[in-house]
């Protein structure tokens, strides 16, 4: 494989004004560290009312930026969908996408952990997951908490799969391959799903795939986040049911 790939980073943005800085902050540093590959960054603005635009915007004498501007609020599944067409469409064959949150609970640096996970290989996935030795969790709402175990017990009995324990952790690396067998999977009629089960409406649709699971330890920490979580708890988990349950 070629080492002068570019790693993509996708970042779904939703009134995030404050939190985009630090974020594109700390991906500029991640971007001083790199040697063997280009960064860029594709910020999927899903109907922001605040300035999460224009401070980003501040950066483009600093980093390759491309917008996904839209004016109505479309959902987090949307979002995630659009940046994965994007990459299909623009990236090249040996780059690699990852997906993360703009509200500075995912921390850029790991993306180099998550590169150097599957140096030499291909169709792969990397998940910065919350249940391996390593990994802390701090400060994160007594319902999203549950809902986080409650997840990780369910999916893991019934669909366990090598190389995975957090199946809804947003915080992952695609290489093109990857994204392309996901693509291969989806009916002509599909339709994405909007909310957070996206995550796992993805994951899903790769296990019937030869894709190649990873995952790395890392710290969430809830008190970086400046804004409330935009989650809600008891749709995303009505959500989570409706899809294993019903579809698959």
């Amino acid at each position: 494989m070629k080492k002068n790939y570019t790693i993509w980073i996708g970042l779904p943005a939703f009134n995030e004004e404050n939190a985009i800085k630090n974020v594109l902050e700390k991906i500029i540093t991640l971007k001083k560290a790199t040697n063997n590959h280009k960064i860029k960054v594709i910020i999927f603005n899903d109907g922001s009312k605040d300035d999460t635009v224009k401070n980003a915007k501040f950066f483009r004498n600093k980093l390759k930026l491309y917008f996904i501007d839209k004016k109505k609020n479309q959902g987090l599944g949307i979002a995630i969908y659009s940046l994965l067409i994007y990459f299909k469409k623009k990236s090249n064959t040996n780059d690699k996408l990852v997906l993360m949150d703009c509200d500075n609970t995912h921390d850029p640096k790991k993306i180099l952990e998550m590169d150097k996970k599957v140096i030499g290989k291909e169709n792969v996935v990397v998940i910065a997951s919350r249940y391996q030795n390593g990994s802390k969790i701090k400060n994160v709402p007594f319902k999203r908490k549950i809902l986080s175990h409650l997840a990780f017990i369910t999916l893991n009995i019934i669909y366990k799969t090598k190389g995975i324990r957090d199946f809804t952790s947003g915080f992952r690396l695609y290489d093109r391959k990857a994204v392309n067998n996901f693509f291969l999977t989806l009916r002509k009629n599909y339709i994405p799903k909007a909310g957070f089960e996206m995550q796992l409406e993805l994951i899903l649709k790769l296990r019937k795939t030869n894709v190649n699971f990873f995952e790395i330890p890392f710290t969430l920490d809830y008190k970086k986040k400046p804004t409330k979580s935009k989650m809600n708890v008891l749709r995303t988990i009505f959500n989570y049911f409706s899809l294993i349950f019903i579809k698959n």
